[in-house]
């Protein structure tokens, strides 16, 4: 089994992890470049398992309050195999029907010709410009 000297959580892209490492150096900044925001790492007292060490975050309380409910969670899933931890039965749902997407046909209209008066008679004298002069 291995043990651990940082526990922590950590948030990427909306998604909130329990992280565990042995050194909060390097592990912060790997977790700080891939974009974890936020990123609350701390140095376990001793070497710990990952169930021991999500109880620590508990105790310590503090900033791993808001994500008591996660690290109980993630405490449950690492508990040592002699440990038994029983799960109520959960019902198995039917995949979910995807709707295909339809392709609706768009009416383009051309647009209605609005003339101005001052363009009508710029292209009258512009006719007339054109014209040639009968004397």
């Amino acid at each position: 089994m291995s043990k651990f000297s940082v526990a922590g959580v950590s948030t990427q892209h909306g998604i909130t992890k329990v992280r565990f490492a042995n050194d909060i150096v390097s592990r912060t900044k790997v977790l700080a470049k891939g974009g974890h925001v936020p990123l609350e790492l701390i140095e376990l007292p001793s070497l710990m398992d990952k169930a021991d060490a999500c109880q620590y975050l508990l105790d310590k309380g503090g900033v791993f309050e808001q994500w008591s409910g996660l690290i109980i969670e993630t405490m449950g899933k690492k508990l040592p195999a002699t440990a038994k931890v029983t799960k109520a039965p959960t019902a198995k749902a039917a995949p979910a029907k995807v709707a295909k997407p339809v392709a609706k046909q768009v009416k383009i209209s051309k647009p209605k010709v609005v003339e101005d008066l001052e363009v009508t008679e710029i292209k009258t004298l512009a006719e007339a410009m054109q014209e040639p002069a009968t004397v």
